[in-house]
């Protein structure tokens, strides 16, 4: 075997073991990412792209009767506390729905950006980058 081929040789094994690799570490990515997407991590019915929530929820309503619920990741507003809306932060830009977090409650305030509204449970809420938001009249459960 001479030199040329030896070298051919090596440079081969070497690439082999670099693709090797690569497939492992690419398994072990997608393995991780349907971990935290199977674990809880995020509703079914919501996505993350870009650090913006993105929710599909048409569950406000079950059989026409109103579905109060709290799922992990749903986003709680506390009366009277103001929060940030940022990308990749705890309340991040999107489409959420507004729920009711009391039965005894049938209409509630939210602040957004400066203005108040009154929402009823299901309403959608649009939040963007840099908006402040505050539940005014009762707790807020955004989902």
């Amino acid at each position: 075997m001479g030199k040329y081929e030896i070298i051919i040789t090596v440079l081969a094994v070497i690439a082999v073991a670099i693709a090797l690799a690569f497939v492992a570490v690419t398994v072990a990515y997608v393995k991780l990412k349907k971990k935290y997407r199977d674990g809880g991590a995020y509703p079914d019915d919501v996505k993350v792209r870009g650090g913006v929530r993105y929710s599909t929820d048409d569950a406000a309503f079950r059989d026409g009767e109103e579905n109060v619920r709290l799922t992990r990741h749903d986003f709680i507003l506390a009366r009277g506390t103001v929060y940030l809306v940022e990308k990749g932060g705890e309340l991040m830009p999107g489409v959420y729905t507004a729920l009711k977090s009391s039965d005894a409650v049938d209409e509630f305030k939210i602040r957004i950006a400066g203005y108040v509204r009154n929402y009823r449970h299901g309403d959608k809420v649009v939040l963007h980058e840099g908006d402040e938001v505050e539940a005014t009249s009762s707790d807020v459960i955004l989902a």
